[in-house]
């Protein structure tokens, strides 16, 4: 994994194409991708049966189609910075809409298999497709609920109102089974810096964000300082001290991913 991935670089390495895609991180939690995709593609209703999965849209937009709650479908239009999560068990999809290819980064837990509702109109090619019978539905083992019930999709002006009057807030946005995500917001201008603060680190597992707004400005053991646009992802091992706060003007927003809450 490299610790700063720049969406305007992984754009100009496929100028050109619609369809592409770079894995990011794949480590003993997490499996991230990259994936721009042209107008009109489709990923067909499938499931993960022990895996949740989420994607923040980096540009253009995205039609998702989520089951929630089990049974019944809800449909999200997203667009750049939005977030949107896939439990465990439920059914999805998502179709690429509007004149432009979309591009999301997308995360699950490594090596889950993807079951479909239907096979393929067009099957991935070298892949053998095995009819299967699972439990759908609710995992029995989830994590449980805290406070308000889970959403899944997550907008930074609708959170923004819902948090009005304040100017840094975080919202929890992924608690699942080895899978934990904050939304975290603030301006550069409230940073107050302490005097030999390395931030933290943790002992077993890696952090990842990527930026959903604005800039963020990150510190990590062994790097030089830099900061980050959005659309940028960022990975700190573990056992590295890592402090990332808000840059720029205006208020900036980034998620923060670990595999544990």
């Amino acid at each position: 994994m490299k610790p700063f991935v720049r969406l305007a670089d992984l754009k100009s390495k496929h100028r050109g194409q619609a369809n592409w895609s770079e894995l990011v991180v794949y480590d003993k939690n997490n499996r991230a991708e990259v994936i721009s995709a042209a107008p009109g593609s489709k990923v067909p209703r499938h499931l993960h049966s022990d895996a949740p999965e989420y994607w923040v849209v980096q540009e253009g937009r995205i039609r998702f189609e989520i089951e929630d709650p089990p049974g019944k479908f809800q449909f999200f239009e997203a667009a750049k910075g939005d977030l949107v999560l896939a439990p465990e068990r439920h059914l999805h999809s998502l179709e690429v809409i509007g004149p432009e290819p979309a591009i999301r980064f997308q995360v699950t837990l490594p090596d889950t298999t993807t079951i479909y509702e239907t096979k393929p109109e067009q099957p991935e090619k070298g892949m053998e497709y095995t009819p299967v019978t699972l439990s759908t539905g609710n995992n029995p083992d989830e994590v449980p609920d805290v406070g308000k019930p889970p959403a899944v999709f997550f907008n930074i002006d609708q959170l923004q109102k819902q948090h009005q009057g304040r100017r840094s807030w975080s919202d929890l946005a992924v608690r699942k089974n080895r899978a934990h995500a904050n939304i975290i917001c603030g301006y550069a201008s409230d940073v107050r810096h302490t005097p030999g603060d390395l931030g933290h680190y943790h002992t077993d597992f890696a952090e990842i964000w990527i930026i959903m707004r604005g800039q963020q400005a990150f510190a990590i053991e062994g790097l030089d300082p830099f900061v980050a646009a959005a659309g940028d992802i960022v990975y700190a091992p573990a056992k590295r001290w890592h402090l990332p706060e808000p840059s720029g003007e205006g208020m900036s927003c980034r998620l923060a991913m670990t595999p544990y809450p």
